[in-house]
């Protein structure tokens, strides 16, 4: 009988022993995946904090680099540490990259003036360049039909187009600096007189496309930053987009960033 006692004990025992075992283990995995979720989530908080200043940095370029003479301002692309290890790394598509300013639009006539385009960057990479504009408008009165755009001085296409007018410009027009480049006029079949709105989509070389409301003037000058925050040795990272309005009218007070918000997109290379 008390043998029998005895078996039990150590019975029991062992069994003490293999939930003291198996408790300990599972409170062990859990404190190390606490630690490794509180790590993921400073890194994460870390990574954000570099976008942001991706963000920031490219603001401050565009406002030291303002030339009224010349430019609205530009950054530049690419990966910036700031500090060992952290870094920011911006870039975006051509679409992102092309200033249209609306400030100064007007219609005269058969002609549509007044409208201004410029490259965001002063990076070589990627290549802002435009493959078509198709020109949307409404009028009163009798329709009228497009014949010409004209960039820089030079016509860049001519047609006979009703709207919604799909100009796909012979040769595409690539923006090669960061000077404010004049889109001359849009020229129609006769008098615009009785128009009510127009907006152009610009559709890029790399297929993306940026649509912009040019008249009545909407006085905007918008172009987008993209910037990813990244620590090394990590695969985590974040990425936020800022929709920033020059608004060149009184551009030292009204400056803005019309919208921020975060992608899923991790962006290596301008």
């Amino acid at each position: 009988m008390i043998r029998k006692k005895g078996g039990l004990a150590l019975i029991a025992a062992v069994m003490l022993i293999v939930f003291v075992s198996i408790a300990v283990l599972g409170l062990t995995v859990f404190i190390v995946q606490w630690f490794s979720q509180i790590n993921s989530e400073q890194l994460s908080l870390k990574c954000l904090y570099l976008a942001q200043a991706g963000i920031h940095d490219a603001i401050y370029e565009v406002r030291s680099t303002y030339d009224p003479n010349d430019t609205n301002g530009y950054f530049t692309l690419g990966q910036a540490t700031v500090d060992p290890g952290q870094t920011y790394c911006r870039g975006g598509t051509a679409a992102d990259l092309l200033m249209v300013d609306t400030s100064n639009t007007s219609q005269s006539g058969t002609d549509f003036e007044g409208l201004e385009i410029q490259k965001a960057t002063s990076s070589a990479s990627p290549t802002v360049s435009i493959d078509r504009m198709v020109v949307t408008w409404s009028k009163s009165g009798q329709s009228r039909r497009l014949q010409s755009i004209r960039i820089a001085g030079s016509n860049r296409w001519t047609g006979n187009l009703n709207s919604p007018a799909n100009a796909d410009l012979p040769t595409n027009y690539t923006l090669t600096n960061t000077s404010t480049i004049s889109v001359n006029r849009l020229r129609f079949n006769s008098s615009m007189n009785g128009l009510n709105s127009m907006t152009i989509q610009f559709v890029m070389t790399d297929g993306s496309s940026k649509t912009v409301d040019v008249y009545p003037d909407s006085n905007n000058c918008v172009f987008t930053i993209k910037s990813t925050g990244k620590v090394s040795g990590s695969s985590i990272y974040r990425t936020l987009a800022a929709d920033y309005n020059l608004r060149p009218d009184s551009y030292s007070t009204t400056s803005r960033i019309d919208d921020i918000y975060e992608i899923n997109t991790e962006i290596t290379s301008p």
